[in-house]
């Protein structure tokens, strides 16, 4: 668990720059992260889009954060329209927020995509079995679940028919942009990556 920091720990760039890579892989890993949910924006028609998504991996030394979802949501076809995501995380108790942005890749039926499948609980498989996908008009309230589903009757080997619908994004960050709020005065900063690799960093006017 990351503890807050004080103004006067905040000696310079790289520092800062570890410290917000430090919170993303914490956001990851420790469901009771307040970053274990994220805010993820696309773009469609000239109107942005916003959701809340699981920040399920984060690979600091590439530079690059993935989300799970269902290949038949809306938001995958913003995504591969455009290419491109920008992510939004914040922790009140670290009083930081974490903005990025980036490139993305759907893997779809790969090897990245079995892998994480794998780890993928029994619990959570089902919405992945659903014969309707995401956004579908209905009549009335509904899980869209069936009784099975519901009650997790069906095993591991029935649940994989959910893979053919589960995909993973990754988004290889261009640049992030952490914000720090203190009563003593807040602070900024802008890190631009090339190929997964720190390319620039400065200072912000709060």
């Amino acid at each position: 668990m990351l503890l807050p920091i004080e103004p006067e720990e905040i000696t310079d760039l790289p520092f800062v720059e570890n410290l917000c890579w430090k919170m993303l892989v914490e956001g990851a890993t420790n469901r009771k992260s307040a970053m274990h949910q994220a805010v993820i924006s696309t773009a469609k028609d000239n109107l942005a889009y916003i959701r809340t998504v699981v920040l399920r991996r984060v690979d600091a030394d590439t530079r690059k954060i993935y989300l799970h979802t269902d290949n038949r949501s809306k938001k995958i076809e913003d995504i591969e329209r455009n290419g491109h995501l920008s992510w939004l995380v914040y922790d009140q108790s670290l009083r930081s927020q974490i903005r990025l942005s980036g490139k993305t890749i759907v893997h779809h039926l790969d090897d990245l995509c079995a892998e994480q499948w794998s780890k993928t609980g029994h619990h959570s498989r089902r919405y992945y079995m659903t014969d309707q996908p995401p956004t579908t008009e209905l009549e009335q309230p509904s899980t869209g679940l069936t009784d099975a589903l519901t009650a997790f009757d069906y095993t591991l080997e029935e649940s994989e028919s959910g893979f053919q619908h589960f995909v993973v994004v990754e988004t290889c960050i261009d640049w992030m942009e952490w914000y720090y709020t203190h009563s003593k005065g807040n602070r900024r900063a802008r890190f631009i990556y090339a190929n997964g690799s720190l390319a620039g960093a400065n200072w912000l006017m709060p």
